[in-house]
């Protein structure tokens, strides 16, 4: 059932994105149902029916990924059901064709095995300055914390001030930094975890 969700995103995702349209979606899915190859992926068919490309295909894969993520975070982020990119878009302070063109970036980069989270696909672009990166962080309850022992830098979720936090990698206590010049983070960690 669970994958069957996820197909279901997915294909919301394409035609969102206007990738592919209802009906190629619909043909799609009548194809995997008759077929019983319900274990093949939707956007396998549809790339194979040629109404969405392997980039597109990329594309809504990094969205779904994009969206599964920041789900995963903490249960406040997913009340707001919004992603980066789409609070960005709200917030007037991009387009959301620059956000798919983000993401498209950002999965052509991790195609070379290279992985960067969106915020810093979108402040290398030029989309996002780094100080809108932080408030739209802010805004879904995340603070960038470092460690002055080995200088990796975390997601925090849930952070409230005064709490004590570990580098999960030395130990050594997490501080906010006097100065972030960068949004480029290790990891996540739950605050109230």
């Amino acid at each position: 059932m669970a994958e069957s969700k996820l197909e279901m995103l997915f294909g919301k995702i394409a035609v969102a994105c206007g990738f592919v349209t209802d009906d190629a979606l619909e043909q799609a899915l009548d194809s995997q149902e008759l077929k019983s190859d319900t274990h093949r992926h939707l956007g396998r068919i549809l790339v194979e029916q040629e109404a969405m490309t392997e980039d597109e295909l990329m594309t809504v894969l990094a969205i779904q990924r994009e969206n599964r993520l920041r789900a995963e975070l903490s249960p406040a982020v997913r009340r707001l059901g919004v992603t980066l990119g789409s609070l960005a878009v709200e917030r007037e302070y991009c387009k959301l064709e620059d956000v798919h063109e983000c993401i498209r970036e950002q999965a052509r980069l991790e195609r070379l095995n290279l992985f960067f989270r969106l915020g810093e696909v979108m402040c290398s672009k030029g989309v996002l300055s780094i100080e809108q990166v932080h408030e739209l962080l802010a805004s879904q309850n995340i603070t960038i914390l470092g460690c002055p022992g080995c200088f990796s830098k975390y997601n925090v979720l849930n952070y409230r001030e005064g709490a004590k936090l570990e580098c999960p990698k030395c130990s050594t206590g997490l501080e906010l930094p006097g100065i972030v010049s960068s949004i480029k983070v290790d990891a996540n960690i739950d605050g109230e975890g």
